[in-house]
């Protein structure tokens, strides 16, 4: 009787293949992934490598890595905390065996994040099922002669602080390292470390640093030709004159505590390839500061983050510098948001005029646009219509709805609908208006212009008046809207304006009337006409 062999098919055998089919294995069974790849190790021999390849690849943790050596036992917490985490311990000291063992597997690992316990985790990576012993991180400091623990290793986020880990920290900074987190290490390790970065990471192109300690090392950068993207803490002026001059910095994100030599700073602008900019500042003139010595067309995005706040004639003058120093038409994200405790009075000194906002308007590529400031506005539906013009691609916009204007606004639904039409690509708004009067037709308010992207809405402290004919008007513009956020401001704060309750509760009637609104319109007749047939068809769909 002849025996009978199983033939695996020849494209089987190719390793890319079986790679890339691993690796879709990897993506699609999240929770099972883990231990399908073991099963394709132990399958057959064609499986192993590759399937060992996607198994190591990325790892949320060292722990499981660790788990791997003979030699290592768990102990238990003994701590009150529900939340403590066993520990992994030494039984004895590593020997060959084991450290081939560890090898074998680390050799495989292209992205790693470490913790210390549950207190420390990045909530990005998965969490840490154990806490490392100091004993392991010693042992692991000592590899046999001639060995490299992470061969291939290129993004690493460390969150160790403690002394006993810095050896072995150094230990895995190899050459090719391209992504370092060290955001959430503590100010001593991180000054210990960072000349040891210098020159073993030549290849890195995106560094996160923390963000408290202040940075003095002028040509600290210059070791990274190649690095793209910067988060760092406050830096000295000469560390960030260094930094303006990397040719492929693309995204930079840093604290600003002072500049002490603006001049110095003005007269060698840098950043000519830079895309993306978050500043954390003091105050704005911080900012303008900075944003003088920028100087990039490829400029894509701005934001600003200020814990004192800021005035209008600084919002102004940051704008005008703003459109000075990049390519106006290029940039699609423009953010500021400052947390001062602003009163209920305001000057005049704190008022965004008309002029001020139409500055704006030269920013046609907008699509995200978030004034977070603790200005109030001065704006009508004149210029808000003005400024939608110029913004065909406009997504995202807010405008002071974080604390409110405090006044009455100026602008009305009316304005409102002059938004929705020119921007028909809104899918989220933040808008302070006067619905207190709502002078529009009763039947299809919105006059056929509708956007069913947008489910929530924040308007502030506005005010309003009949719930009724606004949520009727509310539910032609935008038929999936779910929600109407009202005077809830940033940290609670409430802004003493005329019956702000009343109008509070006014909104909430508002949002509660919606869904049967919605309901209704779905229902409605088309009007005559071939055209309006047709977008009948599709409101009935998309409602």
């Amino acid at each position: 009787m002849a025996s009978s062999s199983t033939t695996v098919h020849p494209c089987l055998l190719v390793s890319e293949i079986l790679l890339n089919i691993f690796a879709e294995v990897n993506e699609r069974d999240e929770e099972e992934a883990a231990s399908t790849l073991a099963a394709l190790c132990r399958t057959c021999r064609a499986f192993r490598e590759p399937a060992m390849k996607v198994l190591w690849a990325h790892l949320g943790t060292l722990v499981p890595l660790i788990r791997c050596i003979p030699c290592v036992k768990t102990i238990k917490s003994k701590g009150r905390s529900q939340d403590d985490l066993p520990t992994l311990v030494l039984e004895r000291e590593m020997s060959s065996t084991d450290w081939e063992i560890l090898l074998s597997h680390s050799r495989l690992v292209l992205t790693c994040g470490y913790y210390v316990s549950r207190r420390d985790k990045h909530p990005v990576l998965n969490s840490p099922s154990h806490d490392i012993g100091t004993d392991i991180l010693r042992a692991l400091s000592s590899p046999p002669p001639s060995s490299i623990v992470f061969p291939h290793l290129k993004k690493i986020r460390w969150t160790d602080s403690r002394k006993e880990s810095i050896r072995f920290f150094r230990l895995i900074l190899t050459p090719a390292l391209e992504f370092l987190d060290m955001s959430s290490i503590t100010d001593p390790v991180y000054s210990v470390i960072i000349p040891s970065i210098n020159d073993a990471c030549p290849s890195l192109r995106i560094m996160h640093l923390p963000k408290w300690p202040f940075l003095h090392l002028p040509d600290m950068f210059n070791k990274w030709p190649n690095l793209a993207y910067v988060t760092s803490g406050p830096l000295a002026d000469a560390t960030i004159q260094s930094l303006g001059r990397l040719a492929h910095l693309a995204s930079m994100d840093i604290c600003l505590h002072k500049l002490h030599d603006i001049k110095s700073l003005v007269e060698n602008p840098g950043f000519s390839n830079l895309r993306r900019l978050v500043l954390r500042a003091y105050n704005i003139n911080l900012v303008t500061g900075f944003m003088r010595q920028v100087k990039s067309i490829h400029l894509r995005e701005v934001k600003c983050y200020l814990p004192h706040g800021t005035t209008a004639a600084g919002i102004q003058e940051w704008i005008t510098i703003l459109l000075d120093r990049c390519m106006p038409r290029r940039l699609e994200i423009l953010e500021i948001e400052d947390y001062a405790d602003a009163g209920a009075d305001f000057p005049d000194q704190f008022t965004l005029t008309p002029d001020t906002l139409r500055l704006l308007s030269r920013f046609r590529g907008l699509t995200t646009l978030d004034l977070a400031t603790a200005c109030t506005y001065s704006l009508d539906d004149t210029t808000l219509t003005q400024l939608a013009i110029c913004w065909p691609s406009m997504q995202s916009i807010a405008l002071g709805t974080h604390w409110g204007w405090r006044q009455q606004s100026e602008v009305t639904l009316k304005g409102l609908l002059s938004l929705v039409r020119y921007c028909p690509q809104l899918e989220s708004i933040g808008l302070v208006m006067n619905a207190v009067t709502t002078d529009i037709t009763s039947q299809r308010p919105g006059g056929g212009v509708r956007r069913p992207k947008v489910t929530s809405l924040n308007v502030g402290d506005s005010r309003v008046g009949n719930p009724l004919a606004v949520a009727a008007f509310l539910s032609d513009i935008f038929p999936h809207l779910l929600s109407i956020d009202a005077f809830n401001h940033l940290g609670g704060r409430r802004r003493p304006v005329p019956a702000a309750k009343e109008h509070e509760e006014k909104w909430k009637e508002v949002e509660r009337l919606l869904p049967a609104f919605s309901k209704v319109r779905a229902q409605e007749h088309s009007p005559v006409g071939s055209r309006r047939k047709a977008f009948f068809l599709e409101e009935l769909y998309l409602a």
